[in-house]
């Protein structure tokens, strides 16, 4: 059974890496694409100060560093990319006064720097570079070690190419995308059958938003977020109990 800090690593690089890969893609379609946060308007409003390639160079931005983040063999750089773009956002949103955007925004900032915070070690020779640091590998990085990832990647960038093509194809490429990073998770450790169900259903989320786009899928996707949050809620808890138990009964005198 995963570290319930390993499961928690997990599901916010997915939270998140689908959060910006399907705000830029939605960018890039205008509008077409199923996403959770926008504005995908955005190119069509720059454009009138000159700067629609900024705006183009923006969504794909977001979309490279959802797609680290759902490869998990990058997803530390995509956690590392994101920390700009997030402040850049929050700053954008703040000034111009957005109602609600910049608390959105925040939550999107400290869940990144909580993944950060949860790979501190890796980060330890930037605070004294003039000592040596043996870094162990945790769980999570044995994720994404395999050909699944590398399909996930590739068919993440022919989506980027195919908004410029059909919408049809960015969504098939796009799910076809989602399908190989589950496959890169669930055939990189063995897991409990209820680690499983607490991956599979975020991904099941990703693919109706895409097709069926959040207004339309928005029962659908209430309630597998509150199947989500339940079933981890009863996972965390089985395992804090499973730790204390080992303790104590390795702590016990024989």
């Amino acid at each position: 059974m995963l570290k319930n800090k390993d499961l928690l690593t997990l599901l916010i690089r997915l939270f998140l890496g689908y959060i910006f890969f399907s705000a830029g893609i939605c960018k890039l379609t205008h509008g077409n694409f199923g996403q959770i946060i926008g504005p995908p308007w955005l190119e069509e409003s720059l454009a009138k100060y000159g700067l629609g390639f900024f705006a183009q160079v923006v969504a794909i931005s977001q979309v490279l560093c959802g797609t680290l983040l759902l490869s998990q063999r990058y997803s530390l750089l995509g956690s590392i990319m994101l920390v700009p773009m997030n402040v850049a956002i929050l700053a954008v949103t703040t000034s111009m006064n957005w109602t609600g955007t910049p608390y959105v925004n925040s939550v999107f900032l400290l869940l990144n720097l909580a993944l950060l915070g949860m790979e501190h070690k890796k980060f330890s020779f930037l605070l004294q570079p003039n000592q040596e640091y043996t870094i162990t590998p945790s769980t999570t990085d044995q994720i994404g070690q395999n050909l699944y990832s590398w399909v996930g990647i590739g068919l993440s960038l022919l989506t980027i190419s195919a908004t410029f093509v059909n919408y049809t194809l960015t969504n098939i490429t796009a799910v076809l995308a989602f399908a190989a990073f589950a496959a890169t998770i669930i055939r990189s450790v063995q897991f409990t059958k209820l680690d499983y169900v607490l991956i599979l259903l975020p991904f099941a989320a990703m693919i109706g938003i895409t097709y069926g786009g959040l207004l339309y899928m928005m029962p659908v996707v209430a309630g597998i977020i509150a199947t989500e949050a339940l079933l981890l809620t009863y996972r965390l808890v089985i395992a804090s109990r499973a730790t204390v138990t080992s303790e104590m009964s390795a702590a016990s005198p024989v």
